[in-house]
């Protein structure tokens, strides 16, 4: 049995809990995650039902008695974990820095489809938020796509991983990211000519092996890709 659970609305779509599930395929490390609802899942983390040291929101990693939510720190945590870290000092903050822009890329595309209710179902305020949407995609698309672009071109002129010479946890991160800015952003993306690299380096991640067989999984099945909310 595996020792890891992901803690995660049952619902079927990527969501946030697509970042850590990426690096647990990669890393082949097994893990599990509880058919629980919404309802389930917020009533076990918001009233501590966990125990232990308190928890907000989900997805929750959880080993044992060890809880930890952010999906962010979740997948820097894990990257400590498993062995997908940068070898220096240095490229460690760094990868840090990368992580954390990448999930506010993530937030600031999620917000666009939600410009009248954070909280609330894109399909119960299309008509508002539209214009949040085109705003997003001339305005902001442009400038978040290009400085990954900048970030990839440094390590050995963008033809690998975005620090060093073997993927780490950022490189699945920004993989995730740009499958959800692709699925929700679509014309947006494909349009994007200004970053070659990004796109390339989609690909080469996507067909990694344990990526690639992922998926194709009934895993990968119960969680497709979202349209309208950058995860």
């Amino acid at each position: 049995m595996a020792d890891w659970e992901i803690l995660y609305h049952n619902i079927p779509c990527a969501g946030r809990a697509e970042f850590v599930r990426l690096i647990f395929e990669e890393a082949g490390v097994p893990y599990t995650e509880p058919m629980k609802t919404q309802e389930e899942i917020r009533d076990t983390i918001m009233n501590n039902k966990l125990g232990g040291f308190p928890v907000m929101f989900p997805p929750v990693l959880k080993r044992g008695d060890f809880h930890l939510c952010q999906t962010s720190v979740i997948c820097k945590y894990l990257g400590e974990q498993f062995g997908l870290m940068p070898k220096s000092e240095e490229e460690k903050w760094q990868a840090d820095q990368v992580n954390a822009t990448i999930h506010d890329f993530v937030a600031e595309g999620r917000l666009a489809f939600h410009g009248k209710h954070w909280v609330g179902s894109y399909h119960d305020q299309k008509e508002e938020t539209q214009p949040y949407i085109d705003w997003f995609v001339k305005e902001r698309l442009p400038k978040w796509l290009k400085h990954f672009e900048l970030v990839l071109k440094n390590n050995n002129g963008g033809n690998g991983f975005c620090f060093g010479e073997e993927v780490t946890y950022v490189d699945l991160a920004l993989l995730q990211c740009l499958r959800g800015c692709e699925a929700s952003y679509k014309k947006g993306f494909e349009s994007a000519d200004y970053c070659p690299l990004l796109k390339a380096f989609k690909a080469r991640m996507e067909a990694r092996p344990k990526l690639a067989a992922y998926y194709k999984s009934e895993r990968y099945a119960k969680h497709p890709q979202d349209t309208n909310s950058m995860m």
